[in-house]
């Protein structure tokens, strides 16, 4: 008989946990929305030139330090902008982490749009410049309700990819 209401009980938890599984029901955006994600990480161009030092330049230095070229750490922002059409859907100026500006620019946005046809523009520079864009990418993409795009950027290709 204990055998019994031991099955019993642990079918009724399996039973409770099964229900909170599928109810109450959770989107992550409403119905007839869907989501673009943005998500990359990109070192941008040094903000200066590296130079060779003259041999004299070397000798003032102690001989742990002696390399023969001398680079800024500096990196410049990265401008990014998203658009759908000729509407902007995010846009923004991201600055390079460290202490010395010298690490990657990091980026991860989400933006709700309507679920339906969009031609998707991602725009991103790096190289200081405010004029036009080093990366460029156009894509016309169908999305389901409730379905998630991710936007990323390929350092070593230097493209997009729109998923």
């Amino acid at each position: 008989m204990k055998l019994f209401f031991e099955i019993l009980a642990w079918a009724a938890f399996a039973a409770v946990v099964g229900l909170l599984s599928v109810w109450p029901r959770y989107s992550l955006v409403d119905e007839g929305n869907a989501i673009i994600t943005v998500t990359f990480a990109h070192a941008a161009q040094r903000v200066g030139e590296c130079r060779i030092l003259t041999q004299d330049e070397l000798n003032e230095l102690p001989p742990n330090m002696r390399k023969p070229s001398d680079c800024p750490r500096e990196r410049h922002v990265v401008r990014f902008e998203l658009r759908s059409g000729e509407r902007v859907l995010y846009k923004d100026t991201l600055l390079p982490s460290g202490i010395w500006s010298d690490g990657k620019a990091n980026i991860y946005q989400r933006v709700v749009i309507p679920a339906g046809t969009h031609d998707i523009f991602v725009g991103m520079n790096d190289s200081g410049s405010e004029e036009a864009f080093d990366y460029e990418a156009r894509t016309r993409v169908e999305v389901a309700p409730g379905r998630n795009i991710v936007v990323s950027f390929e350092p070593e290709s230097g493209e997009f990819t729109v998923r």
